[in-house]
């Protein structure tokens, strides 16, 4: 039995790729390790989103190449979307890689393995593969219900490396969420590439909040149902109500408005305009009561000019948004904007995106301090060593991306909720008593 070791980088969705990978790897009799140290087989499951991502990876694969050279580990392999989009590049760069994985179907991981082929690149497939070796935090899980995306979004390489979008069958999601409900879950997340476009494709419309609705029914009355990445050109009032009359759905929403210059806007190819992003803000607001909402910026796209981000700044200043998130624009080759003109400096990026982030961090606070002395249920991840306090969260935190809660407990239970008093404000975090 051959020893195998997968290091996952990127995204929430390459997380589940992963989980999945190794749930045919472990059914087909190999062993999964915790470290490569002990592997026979490495795989690497990369991101190529951004420039970042992408030295990270190569970053990641030349460190692990070390365990080949000097270790037990006779085989490195580099999956995901860096060796996707860049096989050729990785088998000139890197020789030592002895496989290339691509990211269509992820259960043909182990016949790739045993296959005399360097380049595996697996055809996109409308097979799924139910069966996870769940990576997330205790209670939680995340459910891709589609791969790829079909927006165009001028920035973006998603449907370059992972093509158009291709939705999963209500009856395979409900499935693979039944296998999911055989651990301990508490917390169900749905991911995509663009949630709210689900069934565009194999139902000729979108489908999202029927599917919502009719995962809701095989979930537990406490459970949490979250929906991350919802395209702000998708959402409208149907929606949102459909989201209201689904019982397990908790009001949060991540809605990438990206920017709130009208200019940038039509030149990443939005559809709406940030007075629109506004009315739906408004929208979520009078539909719910309390919502939490989180967005992503993008600072420097080519041609930005200071008005433009002036204008970004002033909509982020308006909406009052609980959690924002923000990069610095990445050129990326064969999309439209890593062609357009007007390419902004890297400093110029720089001090744009630390502004952003110092304007939306105390939009942030004083958004988060509603919650002081409300009782909440928090969602335990870890208990902190030698003492009687745990850290979770409560259901505006988002896994990964947002603040967390400390609470101290003698009773908490690690991947279950525990109901707590919010005391204290730390920055983004919170401190509560049981």
């Amino acid at each position: 039995m051959e020893n195998i070791y997968l290091e996952t980088l990127g995204c929430n969705k390459n997380q589940v790729d992963s989980e999945k990978m190794l749930y045919v790897l472990e059914t087909a009799g190999y062993n999964i390790v915790s470290t490569p140290d002990l592997a026979d087989i490495i795989i690497v499951n990369t991101c190529a989103f951004i420039k970042s991502a992408k030295e990270e990876a190569i970053e990641v694969t030349l460190d692990l190449l070390k365990f080949k050279e000097s270790g037990k580990c006779k085989k490195l392999v580099a999956a995901g979307c860096l060796a996707q989009r860049y096989k050729n590049e990785l088998i000139k760069e890197i020789p030592e890689i002895d496989l290339i994985f691509g990211v269509g179907d992820v259960s043909t991981i182990a016949a790739a393995l045993n296959s005399p082929e360097k380049v595996c690149a697996p055809p996109f497939s409308s097979n799924v593969t139910i069966g996870r070796k769940n990576l997330s935090y205790p209670g939680s899980a995340y459910l891709k219900i589609s791969d790829g995306c079909s927006n165009r979004c001028s920035y973006c390489s998603i449907p370059i490396i992972r093509g158009d979008l291709r939705s999963i069958d209500i009856d395979y999601l409900i499935e693979e969420l039944k296998f999911l409900q055989k651990g301990n879950l508490k917390e169900l997340i749905l991911i995509s590439q663009d949630t709210s476009s689900y069934g565009k494709d194999i139902y000729r419309q979108s489908k999202l909040g029927d599917l919502i609705k009719e995962l809701s029914n095989y979930l537990n009355a406490t459970d949490w149902l979250r929906v991350l990445y919802l395209h702000p050109d998708r959402v409208d009032l149907e929606l949102l109500h459909k989201l209201k009359d689904t019982p397990n759905f908790i009001p949060y929403f991540d809605i990438p408005f990206q920017s709130g210059s009208n200019a940038i806007l039509k030149k990443m190819n939005r559809k709406r305009t940030s007075e629109e992003y506004i009315t739906l803000v408004e929208n979520i607001r009078k539909v719910f009561d309390n919502p939490v909402i989180r967005s992503t910026f993008i600072v420097g796209f080519p041609g930005e000019s200071d008005s433009d981000f002036i204008d970004t700044i002033n909509f982020i200043k308006q909406i009052e948004i609980d959690w924002i998130g923000a990069f610095a624009y990445s050129r990326e080759e064969d999309t439209i904007a890593g062609s357009m003109k007007n390419q902004i400096k890297s400093k110029v990026k720089t001090d744009r995106l630390d502004h952003l982030l110092s304007v939306s961090e105390e939009i942030s606070q004083n958004k988060l301090k509603r919650f002081v002395g409300t009782n909440q249920k928090i969602l335990i991840e870890e208990k902190v060593e030698n003492e009687e306090l745990y850290i979770g969260r409560f259901w505006g935190q988002a896994p990964e991306v947002d603040g967390l809660v400390v609470i101290e407990s003698d009773s908490a239970q690690i991947g279950e909720f525990c109901a707590c008093k919010i005391v204290k404000q730390n920055g983004n975090d919170f401190f509560g008593i049981a």
